[in-house]
């Protein structure tokens, strides 16, 4: 069923139908023409920025911990002598990571390689755009629905959706999110990763995974700015490539549960606000906010100014879980907003052994090159398709599409340290 970008998100969740217009396989004459369009400019931009590197320059894994001072997790002596220098900090658990906790509990092997290795041969201090959007695409099974998703953010503009493209992937290369996610959750604060402050539940009424912010949760004085910053930006890159299996969807579920004064934090909200609508305009399929505190209305009004229209229109206020059930079932949402889903979060750190694949150099180079080689096939067959009159789904372009996707799943647990949701 194709439901136009402008539907109210109520709407498409009370119909019972999935909102396939304007995805790969349900696009339009004019959806298409701007998809050409927008690639158009992309093939054009990666040739004329083959040679200008984007520097690394507000890297979130270097704000705290080993990496601000560039101490080499597999250097024994060197991380011991860094401990010994910051016993008090990293004592105290306001600035204590799930890497501290682990090295202070006697737990001294590193758990990814110590030494980071951008993709596609790219240098640590910088990364070329092509390198960075072809990293990004890995999230969807095609990389037209990483171009989409900045058509639809942009009601379909093709100009405004390539501006949204190339500033997109200069965030993430200026913040370094291939980074942070190699590193994984060894980055994260402790007391907020024990805490469960984005959490996976059940599913929507869609099948589409349910992540969680008990928003209680977050106390400012508990933590650094820094801490907050880094668990925004890797939570959101984590539910984007966990959603990969389900359409590349999830629904973002907001518990104001409990809320108080300590709780209020416009700073991080704006933080992921703003990275949503900057880095992921597609991933979410709803933001809902469950709120059952009068603190909350002066509050909205404010995050409401930040929203661009898309996002307002895909997110809803609920107050019980019978409102909750327009969205998700009732057997899907946690008992504590009144649903029927027992569900306790507990954290569990990573092991020794899951990221075993992060240190095999000689597979890591295999699953490195047949994704160069899909990339390389998937950007021949787009401009052919650019360039002549078939259609974007085409045969030949659909088979390299199918294979980027295979690429991108086997390169995957090379690149990035696994998630709690996968060790649990």
């Amino acid at each position: 069923m194709t439901v136009p970008d402008t539907a109210d998100i109520g709407q498409i969740y009370s119909q019972g139908e999935r909102q396939l217009g304007g995805t790969v396989g349900h696009l339009d004459a004019r959806q298409e023409a701007a998809l050409k369009a927008a690639w158009a400019k992309l093939l054009a931009h990666f040739d004329s920025t083959a040679d200008t590197p984007i520097p690394v320059d507000k890297s979130l894994v270097r704000l705290s911990g080993l990496a601000k001072d560039a101490v080499a997790t597999d250097d024994a002596a060197a991380v011991a002598q860094w401990y010994a220098d910051h016993a008090v900090q990293v004592a105290e658990v306001k600035h204590q990571l799930v890497r501290d906790k682990l090295y202070l509990d006697g737990h001294h092997a590193p758990l990814v390689p110590g030494a980071f290795s951008p993709l596609l041969g790219d240098p640590q201090d910088s990364r070329r755009f092509s390198s960075a959007f072809w990293q990004a695409c890995m999230r969807y099974a095609s990389p037209d629905t990483y171009v989409i998703g900045s058509l639809r953010a942009t009601e379909w503009d093709a100009d405004k959706a390539f501006a949204h493209v190339v500033h997109s992937v200069q965030r993430r290369i200026s913040q370094e999110i291939d980074r942070l996610m190699w590193e994984g959750d060894l980055l994260m604060n402790r007391r907020i990763s024990e805490n469960g402050l984005c959490i996976r539940t059940g599913c929507d009424k869609f099948g589409y995974p349910v992540f969680v912010v008990p928003v209680r949760l977050n106390i400012a004085r508990e933590r650094t700015d820094a801490d907050v910053e880094k668990f925004a930006a890797y939570s959101l890159e984590k539910v984007a490539q966990l959603a990969r299996k389900h359409e590349g969807r999830a629904v973002l579920l907001y518990d104001f549960s409990g809320f108080k004064l300590e709780n209020v934090d416009l700073s991080f909200s704006k933080i992921l606000i703003t990275t949503v609508q900057e880095l992921y305009p597609y991933t979410f399929s709803a933001t809902l906010l469950f709120v059952n505190s009068w603190l909350f209305s002066g509050i909205w009004k404010v995050m409401r100014g930040w929203m661009d229209p898309v996002v307002a229109r895909r997110t809803m206020i609920v107050k019980d879980a019978k409102a909750l059930e327009t969205f998700i079932p009732r057997d899907q949402i946690p008992t504590s907003m009144g649903g029927q889903l027992k569900f306790q979060y507990q954290y569990v750190y990573p092991t020794t052994d899951e990221n075993a694949k992060m240190f095999d150099a000689e597979g890591r180079q295999r699953a490195e090159h047949e994704f160069a080689a899909s990339v390389e096939a998937f950007s021949k067959q787009t401009k052919g398709w650019v360039g002549g009159s078939q259609s974007y789904n085409n045969e030949s372009r659909t088979q390299a599409a199918a294979a980027f996707d295979s690429a991108a799943v086997e390169l995957d647990p090379y690149i990035r340290a696994r998630f709690v949701e996968e060790r649990t």
